[in-house]
This record gives C-alpha cells, structure tokens and sequence, in this order.
C-alpha cells in the first residue's frame, strides 16, 4: 500500500534515524476521542472537498482549533512576521520546488482547516505513546520527497528540528513531510498550539514525488523566529508561503532563540518489527541542504560540531558532505534506506 505524503506542522518527540511500535487504543481512549473529535471540529464558514477526497473546512482565523491551548487563551493572532526574508537562490535543471496552495480557497479571515476524525486521533495518540553553540534562531532545509510503498502501520518521516532544553523537559519543533500506511491523517493542527495563518495551504494534501535516479522534487521548509514577537514561524517554498506559527507562549525552553537544530529522518516499525522504507528506499539517499539562521536573519552554514547519529538497526544510513561537494551553500546530508526488520 502506498502512503499519501503530506506537510508536517508539529511538534514531535524523536531525532536522527530511529523506530518505534505504534500502540493500541482502549475503549475508555476511543469515548474521549469522540469528545474530542467534537470539540475540535468548529462551525466552518465555508466547506470543500478536496480531489483526494479530504473535507477541508474554512474556520475564522481566530477560531481555530489550535487556540483552545490553555497557554493561548488571550492570544493575539500574529497576521503577519516581522521577518527580513533571504532569498535562498539556487538553480538547478533536475531540481523543482513545490507550489502550495488549494484548487480552492478559504476567504479572506479564514483558513482552511482538515475536518477532524477519531481516526486521525487514534493515529495521533499511537505515535506519541511510542515515540556550548551559538544562539540559533532558525533553520532551513531542502528536502527530496520521493513516494515509496509502507505497509498499513508504518510510519516514515522528513524533518527539520528546533529544539533546546534538560532530555526529561525538552522544548521541540519539527517540521517537514510525512508518510503513513493508514492513509488518513496525520499531526498537524490536531493538536492545539500551531497558528495557522495562511488561507491556502494544503496541510493534508498529498505531495508530488521524486523520480529516484532522475528529476527531484524538493521542499524547501524554514523555521524561524520573530525577534519582535519570540513566535516560531513556519515559511515553505521558494516563494517563502508564510503558514503559521507555534507561539512563544508554548515553550519554556525557546522564548529567545534555540541552542540546537536539526535535520533528519524518522521511522516507524509494524507490529511485525519491520522498519518502512526510508527517503528513495535506498541507502543513503534523500537530500537536504542545511543552514541554521543567527539573531540578524543571516543564513549560515553549519559548524564543524555537527554531530551524525544513526540507530542500531542497520536498514538506516546517514551520509554528512561539507564543502566537498561543488554545490551552492556546501552542506548537505543523504540519508535513508529500505528498511526491513529492525527489532
């Protein structure tokens, strides 16, 4: 079975090259779902389907979901960064970047929000149950999106980090895409605390893929910080499609800045202890180029302190090039593989 690729606005709890079981809901879980299924899904001013068959509804921007987070009870939506934007360049013939938007729109005031389901959640609770620098204020990656098959509880992910904080109280955002077997759903604004913004992005859309050996499709992901406001922002494209933001109010850890980044990948084993395909499903071979963003907006490269970290399993690899490859910026990472059994 094929998974759907789709963006992944989220807070997430792993790192590096790793797996983990997903794990069972009770009946007790499946009643609280529902209640929550309820209270989350708010009266929409406008409601579309997509051409993938997903229910997108058009909430008041200050209505959405994410605004019931205790933290954010008198919080202000922030329409716009106060963010000096570089453009990132590069031009490259095998190389496209994908453009986001609905065929359809939300109006003005609204954003478009994926109708909610208790099985989203049930997918949701699975996973989290399984799952001295320079002061850094974002970071930026290019990440190949490729469509390989997983089987139906697997689970394989691209991500970008910001992440700061003692192991046991860690502050953490990622972004980037994801895949997964069931075919329905995933993080994004299920959970209270991102701010979307933008009227048109498709959270949930399904995402064109790379040809392994031929042209790639990429994804350039930003995460940023306002200086002015301490938000984390979320920017995606080359066109730099401002989504959203996960408010200062939310970390302890990240209220100026953030002492670590990261790039990797993430996946998820079956119950049968097999471990999906990872990036082209071979080894190595995803692509992202790195660069962390100082206190003055500047893009920069990382330093030799970078640290590579792969699990045991050995169906996972990590490949780290400095200034070795003739490339624009100079970093990048390939990792990836085809899985197997990983227990």
């Amino acid at each position: 079975m094929q998974y759907r690729m789709k963006l992944l606005p989220l807070m997430f709890v792993f790192f590096g090259v790793s797996l983990c079981e997903v794990g069972n809901i009770s009946e007790d879980d499946g009643i609280e779902l529902e209640r929550q299924v309820e209270m989350m899904n708010r009266s929409p001013v406008k409601t579309f389907v997509t051409e993938v068959g997903d229910t997108i509804d058009c909430i008041d921007i200050d209505k959405q979901p994410s605004l019931q987070h205790p933290l954010l009870k008198n919080h202000k939506v922030q329409k716009e960064p106060t963010l000096h934007l570089t453009s990132f360049g590069g031009n490259f013939s095998r190389t496209k970047s994908i453009q986001f938007g609905y065929r359809e729109s939300c109006p003005i005031g609204t954003v478009p929000i994926p109708r909610i389901t208790k099985k989203d959640l049930i997918k949701v609770v699975s996973l989290n149950e399984d799952m001295t620098e320079y002061t850094k204020y974002g970071a930026y990656g290019r990440l190949s999106i490729y469509n390989i098959t997983v089987a139906h509880d697997q689970f394989s992910s691209h991500n970008l980090w910001i992440e700061t904080g003692p192991k046991d109280h860690i502050s953490m955002i990622a972004a980037g895409w994801m895949g997964n077997g069931y075919r329905d759903g995933c993080y994004n604004l299920f959970c209270p605390g991102f701010v979307l913004v933008d009227k048109g992005v498709p959270a949930k859309e399904p995402l064109p893929a790379s040809t392994y050996g031929g042209d790639q499709i990429e994804i350039p992901i930003q995460i940023e910080q306002d200086r002015k406001t301490g938000n984390w922002w979320l920017i995606l494209g080359d066109s730099q499609t401002k989504i959203g933001y996960w408010p200062k109010e939310l970390f302890v850890y990240l209220r100026d800045g953030s002492r670590h980044v990261a790039w990797g990948g993430v996946g998820l084993a079956g119950s049968n202890g097999v471990c999906p395909p990872m990036g082209s499903g071979h080894k190595p071979d995803d692509m992202q180029r790195l660069q962390w963003i100082d206190a003055n907006g500047v893009l920069l490269l990382p330093s030799d302190k970078v640290s590579r970290w792969v699990d045991k399993s050995n169906v996972y690899d990590l490949q780290y090039y400095r200034k070795r490859l003739r490339r624009p910026f100079g970093y990048w990472i390939t990792y990836g593989g085809p899985g197997g059994y990983c227990r």
